[in-house]
């Protein structure tokens, strides 16, 4: 019976250490728009964070800026950057 006991000991140890590891960090975060609020007179983007693998921290990546400032209308604006969105992530 201690064999058993050992055993499934082991392989719940085993199933706690891989299923729970919250030591892995997100190597980058979710692609955003940065849409100044609405303005169409600023200039609007695409960012998103990428972890420096030297520093082990979040570093903020250039923004990505493409073609949307040269267009007049909020929507499409918008539709272009969600598309650039999408394209990064």
């Amino acid at each position: 019976m201690s064999i058993l006991n050992e055993l499934v000991t082991f392989e719940y140890e085993n199933a706690y250490d891989s299923a729970y590891d919250f030591t892995l960090k997100k190597q980058y975060s979710i692609p955003k728009i940065y849409d100044a609020n609405g303005d169409i007179n600023k200039r609007w983007y695409v960012y998103f964070s990428f972890r420096n693998p030297e520093s082990g921290r979040m570093e903020r990546m250039t923004p990505y800026y493409g073609e949307a400032h040269k267009l007049k209308s909020k929507g499409q604006r918008r539709e272009l950057l969600d598309f650039y969105r999408l394209t990064i992530f």
